[in-house]
């Protein structure tokens, strides 16, 4: 098993007030000071768990070198800004994942309009939209401040603490969210794109990938040429069985994938399949995103010709 203290990284456990509950980022040693790895929703209870943290081991702000954000997400991007003002550290992201951070968090009533109109199209109850983009409002001050971002790119090298770290880009998940991998020692800082005991969210938004399943799949394809031995994931614990992770996730996703088809093919919305697949027990956090999973198989069996699609009464059905 690696050492992950011998290689300078702590975890750090932050709180959410969501189901699930925490977010794991990490923090990472260096003789020129600290990297951050994902930072968390910028709200009282993170912020005052990065202090504690940083008071617990004589870390001042200044000692921040670098903070490395792996997607735009809340959970992950939200204190960036908080943090980069606090430090003066420089804010690392993918290019593809600082433009969605704009798009999203800065979104304009047009925005807003959009995907008010994906959702009712998809059939989505008007009640249920209003109230969804009223909660996805909510967390727009806690992304605030924004940072400002320097790009990395898939391949690239970066400085985490004393080591250096290979940027890999995993589409799925969110467009441009990036891993970081130390190959000497196989280590992978795998953010939301592997996770242990559930599956990634893959959604489809009207800014993001038309195919993000598809974009997701081949991710996970390419992971089988990656010598890792140990994930840090940024929901629950390290796991060193990677390679049957990803065996596992490719495997419920043809599962769902079957589920959808067939529910489908006798004719149905997004959001019929969507309370048929995830039931009508969930929170507005929780049916936001079954209802953007739902539409990103659908859309993937119909860009492989196994459903087809049609637009009645204004309402997209999918049928075989």
């Amino acid at each position: 098993m690696i050492n992950v203290a011998e290689l300078g990284i702590y975890k750090v456990k932050l709180p959410l007030p969501f189901k699930l509950d925490h977010v794991n980022c990490y923090a990472v040693k260096g003789r020129r000071g600290w990297s951050i790895v994902d930072t968390g929703l910028n709200y009282e209870p993170a912020r005052r768990a990065w202090l504690d943290f940083m008071a617990g081991r004589g870390i001042k702000p200044g000692d921040i070198a670098g903070i490395y954000v792996t997607h735009y997400h809340p959970d992950h991007y939200g204190a960036a800004g908080w943090l980069q003002q606090i430090s003066g550290a420089p804010v690392y992201m993918s290019a593809i994942e600082a433009s969605l951070a704009e798009k999203i968090w800065r979104r304009s009533n047009e925005d807003r309009e959009i995907i008010a109109g994906m959702l009712l199209e998809n059939g989505m109850p008007q009640d249920l939209v209003a109230r969804i983009l009223t909660g996805m409002d909510e967390m727009i001050p806690r992304v605030n401040p924004h940072p400002r971002v320097t790009p990395i790119s898939d391949g690239e090298e970066v400085p985490l603490g004393d080591h250096h770290y290979r940027v890999v880009l995993t589409p799925g998940h969110s467009d441009g969210h990036a891993c970081f991998y130390h190959e000497q020692s196989g280590l992978l800082l795998s953010g939301d794109h592997l996770l242990p005991k559930i599956s990634s969210n893959i959604s489809l938004w009207p800014h993001s990938h038309p195919n993000p399943l598809d974009n997701f799949l081949t991710s996970l394809e390419e992971n089988h040429r990656l010598n890792v031995s140990l994930a840090l994931p940024a929901h629950g614990d390290c796991f060193s069985n990677v390679q049957q992770r990803v065996s596992e996730l490719q495997e419920h996703h043809r599962e769902r994938l079957e589920l959808m088809k067939r529910i489908a093919s006798r004719g149905a919305t997004v959001y019929q399949v969507c309370r048929e697949v995830f039931g009508d027990r969930l929170s507005l956090h929780e049916i936001r995103f079954a209802m953007t999973e739902t539409l990103a198989h659908l859309v993937y069996l119909e860009k492989r010709g196994e459903l087809r699609v049609s637009k009645v009464d204004g309402r997209y059905i999918y049928s075989a």
